[in-house]
């Protein structure tokens, strides 16, 4: 696997700098053309880097009124980021530490050995050596995600939503992540046979399978790999979620009723994993923003207890035939 970091020490080096703005403007646009950055313009949808060159070529200055839109779907991006663009103008340091903190965790070595970690969750040969790790000081909100055979990290992100000792288990997820998408190529593609009702189950394998091989979780039913090793390592959420679990199981058992008997269409399964199972507010008293969604523990719960039960191969008969979870679990009573 590549390691791109590249960006990293330009950015740094600008957000320290104090320049006219005509100077600003044409070194931000220098650097938001970096392979780098470009690659998050597009994993955004940004149909060019001017938006971001504009911000940033007056951050320090610009009336918090005045911050653009960063993208339809985002649209406060740059707005909740603008606080730790202002800290890292006031302290490069900090964050130039935690870069050279990086570099030492993300040597080629423990990128092979996090790599073979993988053989575990996976029934045939890994195949993600083409891969890259492309690691940005980020614009946006994201702080670990898959795009274009590469996983990206944002520098801004550790410390924040996990420590730097927690950052294997978080690189290992995104790495679970390319994988599958290795395995399953166009997801229309994969799913195009599936009834509504694999569909619906399907959409639990992504962050459920990946949670319960590379972050120890601990649900309700479904117990963590290694009881040697702290639970939930890096998904903070998850004691929060599984406090919930009668509550997801409620809904889950319910939808898949109504899908048996045909009285539930696409567009409402669409709306449910909109505003419930990725909603990341949807227990305010609990917290005002979930790191995790309930997405990610039901599925370890559906995927992960096959695998206790019965095994590594059982749990990918229910990837490529997710009814058979369903059968699974009356197995189990």
């Amino acid at each position: 696997m590549k390691l791109r970091t590249a960006s990293i020490p330009l950015m740094l080096e600008y957000a320290a700098m104090s320049g006219t703005e005509q100077e600003s403007y044409q070194k931000a646009a220098e650097i938001l053309n970096h392979q780098d950055y470009l690659f998050e313009i597009r994993r955004y949808g940004l149909a060019s880097p001017e938006t971001l060159v504009s911000y940033f070529s007056r951050f320090k200055s610009i009336a918090p009124e005045d911050i653009p839109d960063l993208c339809p779907d985002r649209r406060t991006g740059l707005r909740d980021k603008h606080a730790l663009w202002l800290d890292c103008a006031a302290s490069p340091g900090k964050y130039a530490r935690r870069y050279d903190k990086l570099m030492r965790m993300l040597t080629p070595e423990n990128l092979l050995n996090l790599q073979a970690r993988l053989d575990a969750a996976f029934p045939g040969n890994v195949d993600i050596d083409d891969a890259e790790v492309i690691s940005t000081l980020s614009f946006g909100p994201s702080f670990g995600y898959v795009y274009e055979n590469a996983l990206h990290l944002d520098l801004f992100g550790i410390e924040k939503y996990c420590t730097m000792e927690e950052l294997p288990a978080i690189i290992l997820h995104e790495m679970h992540h390319l994988q599958i998408q290795k395995m399953i190529g166009s997801y229309h593609t994969f799913t195009e046979n599936f009834s509504l009702l694999e569909r619906y189950i399907f959409r639990f394998t992504g962050e459920g399978m990946a949670i319960k091989f590379c972050n120890n979780a601990e649900g309700i039913l479904s117990k963590r790999l290694d009881p040697d090793l702290d639970a939930n390592i890096g998904i903070p959420a998850i004691p929060i979620l599984n406090r919930h679990f009668p509550e997801h199981l409620s809904l889950f058992q319910d939808t898949v009723e109504k899908l048996e008997k045909g009285l539930i269409s696409e567009p409402e399964i669409e709306e449910q994993f909109r505003t419930y199972w990725w909603n990341p507010r949807l227990y305010p008293q609990e917290t005002e923003f979930l790191e995790q969604t309930p997405i990610y523990s039901f599925g370890n719960e559906l995927f992960g207890r096959v695998f206790d039960a019965f095994g590594l191969d059982a749990m990918f008969r229910c990837f490529y035939h997710p009814g058979k979870v369903l059968d699974y679990w009356k197995d189990l009573g």
